[in-house]
Order: C-alpha cells, then sequence, then structure tokens
C-alpha cells in the first residue's frame, strides 16, 4: 500500500493524498435499500483530489498498469450504490475540479471540469439570464456525477435527463488516455457520439473530467401550481392528459402519499388523495393559454386546487439547503423508480402494490416524475419484520415486471451496484454481452468502478 501512495504523492502534491482512516470512514456511502448481498464497502486505500485532467490521466495510467480499482467520487448523493467499494481502491475524489472554464451566452454554453455542482454553476449563469435546465433532488449534485448517471431532476418534463443537456465530454479512459467528445450538439450527421459511451454508465468506461453544458434562456414568467386529486388513478389520468394536448410543463411532481390514506399505506383501490405539483413557464401570454388548458382538464378529474401559497412553498422548499428542508413525506428506506409506457403505469403500481402486500411490506408513497412515463415507489423505514432478502425478492419481482413491458429498472438515480441483476435482465444476453464487450476494450483490466452496474 505504501508504494501506492509514494507513487500517488508523486503525482499530485502529498496534501490532496488522503490517507487518514477517520476521513476515509466518511466517504463510505450505504446502499439505499437492499443491498445485492455482496461484501460490505471497504475503506479506499487514499482518496486523491486532482486539480487537472492530466493528473486524472496520470493517476488512471498508473493504476491501470498497477491494477489497482479506481472510484470515482463526485458530490457523494449517489443513492444506488454508486460510489462504494467492495475491494481496497483508489478514490478519485473530483470535488477540486471545480473551475467554470468558460461561458458563451452567444452558443448557450457552459464548459466545466466535473466537479462543478449545479447550483454553482446556475449562480454565475443567471447574472446572464440563462440557467441549467437540471434541477436535481439533492444539492451538492455534482455534474461529473449527474452525467454518470444521467440522473433526472424536477424540470426533467421539460428539460430532459441531464445526459440530453450536453454538448460534448473530456474523458480520460482506464490507460491514462484522454478523449473529447465534440462540441457540436449530436444532432448532426457525423457518426459515433462518443459522450454517450459515458453518459449514465457511472464510470466504468471512463472518468469524466470536463462538459460542456447546456444553458437555457431564463423564462419570462415561471408559475407554480398545487392540485390535490381524489387518487392517483384520476391525477395521472390528468397528467396523461396533459402532455397528450401538447402542454409542456416544466415540472410535474405527483406524490401518492401513504400519510394521506386511512390505515397509512397505500392498496391498490386505495382512494387517498395525491398532490400534484405543476410548473408551466414561458412568454406571458403562452403561460396563460397553457393554464387555461389545464384548469380545464384536471376540474373534468375532480382536482381542488390547494392555492399559490402551498404551490410557492414546495419549489422554494426544493432550493433550500438540504438539512434545512421541511419534509411531509414518508420516510422512505427505498425507493423504486421503474420508467414504463404510460398505459402500463397503472397497471405496474397495482401488480406493485399487490407483491409487496404478499410479502407483508407496506407501500408508502406512489409517484410520477417529470413525464407518465416515469413511475416511482417508495418503501417506508421502521417496518423491522421485513428482512432484507423479502425487501430484495419483492423490488426486482416489480422490476423484472417493468422489463416485461418494455421498460427499464430506474429512471433517476442510476445503476450502481443496487440494480446490476434487474439491469441485466433489461439488457438481455446480447445488451449484456455488448456492454462487457466494450468494456473489456476499454478497461480491459477492470479497474474502473469494479462491480458496478454490469454483473461480474
Amino acid at each position: 500500500m505504501q508504494e501506492i501512495i509514494s507513487e500517488l504523492n508523486q503525482i499530485v502534491s502529498r496534501e490532496r493524498v488522503i490517507e487518514d482512516r477517520a476521513i476515509l470512514t466518511t466517504y463510505l456511502r450505504p446502499t439505499s435499500g437492499y443491498t445485492t448481498g455482496e461484501s460490505e464497502p471497504v475503506l479506499p486505500i487514499a482518496i486523491v483530489r486532482p486539480p487537472t485532467t492530466d493528473h486524472v490521466s496520470q493517476i488512471l495510467k498508473f493504476a491501470n498498469d498497477n491494477g489497482v480499482p479506481i472510484v470515482s467520487f463526485g458530490g457523494g448523493t449517489s443513492l444506488s450504490g454508486g460510489l462504494s467499494a467492495s475491494k481496497p481502491s483508489i478514490l478519485l475524489d473530483m470535488s477540486q475540479m471545480n473551475n467554470i472554464v468558460s461561458i458563451s451566452l452567444e452558443n448557450s454554453i457552459a464548459t466545466v471540469q466535473a466537479g462543478v455542482t449545479i447550483e454553482t454553476l446556475n449562480s454565475v449563469a443567471q447574472t446572464g439570464k440563462v440557467f441549467v435546465g437540471h434541477d436535481p433532488e439533492i444539492l451538492g449534485t455534482t455534474f461529473g456525477g449527474a452525467i454518470a448517471t444521467n440522473g433526472r431532476g424536477y424540470l426533467s418534463a421539460k428539460y430532459g435527463s441531464m445526459g440530453d443537456q450536453i454538448h460534448g465530454l473530456e474523458v480520460v479512459l482506464a490507460n491514462g488516455d484522454i478523449v473529447t467528445g465534440s462540441s457540436i450538439k449530436d444532432s448532426y450527421s457525423s457518426g459515433l457520439n462518443l459522450s454517450n459511451i459515458f453518459v449514465g454508465t457511472e464510470g466504468i468506461y471512463g472518468v469524466i473530467t470536463e462538459a460542456q453544458i447546456v444553458l437555457f434562456p431564463e423564462a419570462e414568467e415561471r408559475r407554480h401550481y398545487a392540485l390535490e386529486f381524489p387518487s392517483f388513478q384520476h391525477g395521472f389520468l390528468g397528467i396523461q392528459r396533459l402532455f397528450a394536448e401538447g402542454i409542456n410543463p416544466a415540472m410535474v411532481n405527483f406524490v401518492e402519499s401513504a400519510q394521506d390514506s386511512e390505515d397509512n399505506k397505500i392498496v391498490v383501490d386505495s382512494m387517498s388523495k395525491a398532490v400534484l405539483h405543476l410548473s408551466l413557464e414561458g412568454p406571458s401570454l403562452a403561460v396563460d393559454e397553457q393554464e387555461a388548458k389545464v384548469w380545464d382538464l384536471v376540474s373534468q378529474l375532480g382536482a381542488r386546487d390547494l392555492g399559490p401559497t402551498e404551490a410557492q412553498q414546495f419549489w422554494l422548499n426544493r432550493h433550500r439547503p438540504n438539512e434545512e428542508r421541511s419534509v411531509s413525506q414518508v420516510d422512505t428506506a427505498l425507493k423504486i423508480n421503474a420508467a414504463v409506457p404510460p398505459s402500463r403505469v397503472l397497471e405496474l403500481r397495482q401488480q406493485a402494490i399487490n407483491i409487496f402486500d404478499i410479502a407483508g411490506i407496506h407501500v408508502g408513497d406512489c409517484s410520477i416524475l417529470g413525464r407518465p412515463e416515469m413511475f416511482s415507489l417508495g418503501i417506508p423505514s421502521g417496518q423491522t419484520e421485513v428482512s432484507e432478502e423479502s425487501l430484495r425478492e419483492a423490488a426486482e419481482a416489480v422490476m423484472t415486471i417493468a422489463v416485461d413491458m418494455g421498460g427499464a429498472v430506474e429512471h433517476s438515480y442510476g445503476i450502481g451496484v443496487r440494480l446490476n441483476r434487474p439491469y441485466a435482465n433489461q439488457l438481455g444476453d446480447g445488451g449484456l454481452h455488448l456492454a462487457k464487450s466494450l468494456k473489456e476494450a476499454l478497461d480491459p483490466k477492470g479497474i474502473l468502478n469494479p462491480g458496478k452496474i454490469l454483473l461480474d
């Protein structure tokens, strides 16, 4: 181990290499909900905080030559085990690669190092009346982490996932080679889009060091609404109709909570109330027209307006520091985020609730984030009689159904270690073989984020 530490000290200055056990322990991250039954995360050999892409390149070349695993660490907000290591590794803390390299208002592009947080770029960009379309659930999310998981935020209804908002990437491969993607958006017929290889693949193919981010013009007006429906079914139908009518909301956050049900759990035919937080934005006249359509649609489904204060409070609460937010939802131990065709969402909800009910597990909330196909289901903590194995079996049964419906096992948090088995099912034998072949080509020694996404 000391040989590794000594070499790292040669690549970067000594103060950028941390081997203090107390500090190493603070970098361990639990997996939300069940685990895959593998060994607990182990302490890294050392934490290294590189300042430049060239330093990352040298570190990876050294690690590759010596077969030392590398785990990349951004803002530490992963909920799927993507930051944990199953064997002694070098933990690459990208937080000090936090420079905004440039902002081009003319081209609506910002070039940032991977450790820049979304809110940092936003605070600078807004002086030029532009903003970042990714609005993550947790503050402190870095661009490197958001791109690596292809995260979806609260504005994804209009602006898409993080991967939809990049023009190009700079990535370091396992052998230290530096690859730079095109700065021209990929709608052009220019062959392979190299950046897409590294979006959503959580660092198993390369380490993202720099990104070109799309900036959007500030809307003339953004209005927030809080609408209470008599049931999940009513609200979901309303969301489907909004999109079918061509209404393009900026935010869709729809939650049915067990706290609003009679017996504090969600059942298939539950008539517990569900609340839709909706945002419309654009020129004032266009927002007026969309708002009129919204009121017409939701009133037919029994929606009740909770008022502008409730709507604005939700938006403001979202953007407070994580520890200062008021929380009204059920404390969730496990979140399933499955994307399926909208026509199958209510069926998936029904089957999922039944599966968990048979396993003796209460469902705490059902929700939609962004678009109608983005369905989530939360399992509340505190169910002490529930074993991790029964939780895993029920969750993976739900994900299997989602895949059979033509869907995906995760739409927001990434695969990590928790979902690598369901993800293998989603890929199928051919897809899994292709993904592993690409891994063998780009990282033949398997040093990058081992054990993540792809089953060994």
